[in-house]
């Protein structure tokens, strides 16, 4: 029957850190389900670790986009704080790059692109907020990374956890030498103290690299060596892996990868106006409910089988995709939890040139085809090579 607390009833729990632990709870008042955040009881003996709980409170009051999860209530049960918050159902991009990795190899360029725009959709907003006497708040979120992200059960991106985010005038400060995020998405500046908006540029740009190339940036087993390659490590654009990546998609995110903050894209808008461009220049708008379907199929490919899983069903569904037009939409996230339930709708996106729309296994399997014809080639003229040589060698034993 689920553990009553207040007016909400605890159901499943879904993770717990050493601050807080998170749970899906039946609100009775709200009648939805919700994510209910609580304080561990060892830490609302910590004064200051309850005021940095309380602070993301109301700091997530003033937070209410289409493109951030949004917090419904705060107070406090006995003893115990707890904040409701809502529930996205969806898989982070932490679980749909293991995924894809897993089956299908690679996320459609359409599909990348139409994530990072809404992330920057939220953090433009995020950095632009003000209070109800119209001062600017100055939020930074300080945790952009991929268990942050979700592609919610519509679709659309939502960026979760403002438990580290920093307004300018919080009586909440960092201590000093204290890093808060996660070391492969903090910016090189920030190592060094030195905090705005601009760190959450890195990290989009750090995601954006690592979606477009199925690579991590700045990997290494300890945390020091992790920071040694966030202040050297050589950035080389995502088309060295990526071959669907353009000049113009490379300037972008090397851009938001500068390591001098002063030639960074200087605001999330920027970023996102230039990547927008970009989008219709390669003509791969996509909507929210395309990604939705491709996700869903991403996840109905079984790991065991991800070299031939899809292709033949889906070569069978390609004159059933309807087009759609390339307009953004949204709607808002139903309460719940639900999995990818592994449909095989054809997902289709416009792209120049193409007869039809271009649908699940086809969206990330064109480059490997691509791959396949070049290594024929490579094979052939390799084995050409090696007869002639051969031909030759017998010629003069004779």
């Amino acid at each position: 029957m689920g553990e009553p607390f207040g007016n909400y009833t605890i159901l499943e729990k879904l993770g717990s850190g050493g601050m807080a632990a998170v749970h899906i709870a039946e609100s009775t008042t709200l009648r939805k389900r919700v994510a209910l955040k609580r304080l561990h009881a060892h830490v609302a003996e910590n004064r200051e670790l309850v005021r940095s709980f309380i602070h993301e409170a109301r700091l997530a009051r003033y937070l209410n986009h289409m493109h951030i999860a949004r917090t419904f209530d705060f107070g406090k049960v006995g003893d115990t704080y707890f904040m409701a918050m809502e529930l996205v159902p969806g898989p982070n991009l932490t679980q749909l790059t293991k995924q894809v990795k897993a089956t299908v190899g690679t996320i459609p360029l359409a599909v990348i692109l139409h994530i990072i725009a809404q992330i920057l959709d939220a953090l433009d907003y995020a950095h632009n907020l003000t209070d109800e006497h119209g001062e600017p708040l100055d939020i930074i979120h300080r945790d952009i990374s991929p268990p942050n992200i979700i592609v919610s059960n519509t679709g659309t991106v939502k960026l979760i956890d403002f438990g580290l985010a920093k307004a300018a005038r919080s009586s909440i400060q960092t201590q000093v030498g204290t890093i808060k995020g996660k070391f492969s998405y903090i910016a090189p500046e920030y190592l060094n103290g030195h905090l705005d908006n601009r760190v959450d540029i890195w990290a989009v740009g750090v995601i954006a690299w690592e979606l477009l190339t199925m690579r991590r940036l700045f990997d290494s087993p300890t945390d020091i060596d992790v920071l040694d390659l966030v202040r050297n490590h050589v950035i080389v654009p995502p088309s060295r892996y990526n071959r669907e990546v353009t000049g113009e998609l490379d300037a972008i995110v090397l851009t938001a990868l500068e390591r001098d903050p002063r030639r960074r894209w200087q605001s999330a808008a920027a970023m996102r106006v230039a990547l927008r461009n970009c989008v219709r220049e390669l003509g791969i708008e996509i909507t929210d409910r395309r990604v939705l379907q491709w996700v869903e199929w991403a996840f109905s490919q079984d790991p065991d089988r991800a070299e031939t899983s899809g292709m033949n069903e889906l070569m069978d569904l390609l004159d059933t995709g309807e087009a759609e037009p390339s307009v953004e939409t949204s709607a808002p996230t139903t309460p719940g939890v639900r999995a990818p339930s592994g449909v095989r709708t054809p997902s289709g996106i416009k792209r120049p040139k193409l007869p039809t729309p271009v649908v699940g296994a086809q969206m990330v399997k064109r480059r490997r085809g691509r791959r396949l014809v070049w290594l024929l080639l490579v094979a052939l003229l390799g084995g050409g090579a090696y007869a002639a040589y051969y031909y030759d060698l017998i010629h003069r034993l004779q």
